[in-house]
């Protein structure tokens, strides 16, 4: 088996965005799979290629707003 710093993810599930923190200061989404920065435009992680969460968004826009959704799951609305 592999040892490395990643989260293990079961194949055909897409990879997570780290949580964000309510009171924090910075938006940039990091997947969970490999923590590396992501932009709108991509569908899978910069680093593995890994499909992330809202890579089937039609639009950059469309995926932004998935991709928040689930970078604030935990915070209270």
């Amino acid at each position: 088996m592999k040892d490395d710093n990643r989260m293990h993810y079961n194949d055909g599930y897409p990879s997570d965005i780290v949580p964000l923190v309510p009171r924090g200061t910075n938006s940039t989404m990091f997947t969970a799979c490999c923590v590396a920065a992501i932009c709108d435009d991509e569908r899978n992680c910069p680093s593995c290629g890994r499909p992330v969460v809202g890579a089937n968004a039609e639009t950059d826009g469309e995926r932004r707003k998935v991709r928040w959704a689930n970078a604030t799951r935990f915070w209270k609305r």
